[in-house]
């Protein structure tokens, strides 16, 4: 199979759609506290297209959201994904690049934080839809 060489992936993706569809909840932090010194939270829910070890797609499901949410340089997302063995887990993403659906936004995000315990049971979970 040929190497794409615009294909800037570290990792291989591994669709997770399938029995193991993961929902989660993102909040979306304003870049710059307002002038009361508070940064605006937004919470939105979606699901994974995609998963890997070092970024993620995911469908949020909102109409509107501003844009400077979905930029990398302004955006960071902190996720929690629910895993199908009853766990969850959360970390900080930065997106890379999104697109407008008509159920919402699909949004490709680097993994930018996670802690260890936390990548352990991600790592496990990507082995096991890898069927490792």
């Amino acid at each position: 199979m040929p190497v794409n060489p615009e294909d800037r992936r570290q990792s291989p993706r591994i669709n997770a759609t399938l029995d193991a569809r993961l929902d989660f909840s993102v909040l979306m932090r304003d870049a710059e506290p307002s002038e009361s010194g508070v940064q605006h939270l937004r919470a939105c829910s979606g699901h994974t297209v995609n998963v890997s070890a070092h970024g993620l797609a995911v469908v949020l499901h909102a109409q509107n959201i501003d844009e400077q949410y979905l930029s990398g340089v302004e955006g960071s997302m902190a996720i929690e994904l629910d895993l199908p063995n009853g766990l969850s887990i959360e970390f900080q993403a930065t997106p890379v690049r999104y697109e407008k659906l008509e159920e919402g936004y699909l949004i490709g995000a680097r993994i930018s934080e996670m802690s260890e315990r936390n990548r352990e049971f991600f790592d496990e979970y990507l082995r096991e839809i890898a069927g490792q």
